[in-house]
């Protein structure tokens, strides 16, 4: 069950929706993992373990951290965020962080994508890959409408 229906920040008041889930059935959950606090994610994956749930981790890019930005500087911190967030999702025990990783959502230039910011998000999502396999976690890339991510 995705917790994006009830979510966008994994606080203490998601447990119970956690534990009717398991009562319901569900033995996975998918969770939102959109900040990197280690700490934070170990204590959920210790809460998740209690309960005999399965999970994998989604997020996104932000603007500031855009993986086909034209500064380098921007695409590099989008490096940095996502690798942050493999080591979050190793933390939380969840072996696939997916979700539309490959550009920022919500950032468009108004014309179709170029040769360069596919060779941009190639060369980010192959250095994130490559750092992910040392964590044991897969990634996921998850292609939005048109609406929602760059012009793919």
């Amino acid at each position: 069950m995705n917790l994006l229906l009830w979510t966008t920040d994994m606080e203490d008041a998601v447990m119970p929706v956690l534990e009717d889930l398991k009562k319901m059935g569900f033995d996975g959950v998918e969770v939102p993992l959109f900040h990197t606090g280690i700490r934070q994610w170990q204590q959920w994956s210790r809460r998740l373990d209690d309960l005999g749930m399965s999970r994998v981790a989604v997020t996104f890019c932000r603007p500031e951290e855009n993986p086909v930005s034209p500064d380098p500087r921007v695409r590099q911190k989008g490096i940095e965020r996502l690798k942050s967030l493999v080591d979050c999702s190793q933390a939380l025990g969840a072996p696939l962080l997916s979700g539309p990783i490959h550009s920022a959502l919500n950032v468009f230039s108004g014309q179709p994508s170029t040769a360069e910011e596919w060779r941009w998000s190639v060369e980010c999502i192959r250095q994130v890959s490559e750092y992910a396999a040392t964590a044991k976690v897969t990634l996921g890339i998850e292609y939005l409408s048109r609406g929602k991510c760059f012009n793919t």
